[in-house]
């Protein structure tokens, strides 16, 4: 079992960590590239699996996979509960080797795993995986020097700088591209993150 985060012990009990409700990013995405019996879905880091449960509920092919065992077994814990066929296992977001190609690829809070000197290769591989007019999100943390380290900041996770999300998507179209500070309670005390988000369309 893994102890590179502390969402392996987080997520042990039966009660769900971040809850059940799907991230609100996932109508939009829905919206942009409509389910259908072939449209293939990638949720990169999916945690417990609330976001991939929900999309393959709304009719796409879904893999998924998470660095914590006990993440994924809560994903086809959910899967099964909520009668849906969904392809979740373990893999880590620095190592992982996926050849298929999907119409839609998203992460939440889960790329400020990276170690720097994957970030390049790890798009590199976002833009071999993704189809033709296809959707990818992405958020991530961003320093602020006015903004406290989070309580439950993890062991392995890293700040990025204000942008630089951006800077890896130069020739696709941008949906959406914004930067906001919000006050979160996880970890059970109140705090705040800033946080990037892109949405963008593959071109070619």
């Amino acid at each position: 079992m893994s102890i590179r985060t502390n969402y392996e012990t987080w997520y042990e009990g039966d009660t769900y960590y971040w809850g059940l409700e799907p991230g609100d990013f996932l109508d939009e995405l829905i919206d942009l590239c409509p389910p259908a019996p072939d449209k293939k879905v990638l949720d990169i880091g999916c945690g417990e699996g609330k976001d991939a449960v929900y999309m393959a509920g709304k009719g796409y092919q879904v893999s998924a996979f998470d660095l914590t065992e006990n993440g994924i077994r809560k994903t086809l814990a959910l899967a099964k509960d909520r009668n849906v066929k969904i392809n979740a296992y373990v893999d880590d977001i620095n190592t992982f080797n996926i050849r298929d190609e999907y119409d839609i690829i998203y992460s939440t809070g889960t790329v400020q795993y990276l170690f720097e000197e994957n970030k390049k290769a790890f798009f590199d591989k976002i833009d071999q995986m993704t189809k033709a007019g296809g959707i990818v999100f992405f958020n991530v943390f961003v320093e602020k020097p006015f903004l406290e380290l989070p309580p439950d900041w993890d062991i392995e996770e890293k700040m990025w700088k204000s942008g630089e999300l951006f800077t890896f998507f130069p020739d696709w179209k941008i949906e959406r591209i914004d930067e906001v500070i919000f006050e979160d309670h996880s970890g059970g005390k109140p705090h705040f993150h800033c946080m990037d988000t892109i949405i963008c369309r593959k071109m070619m």
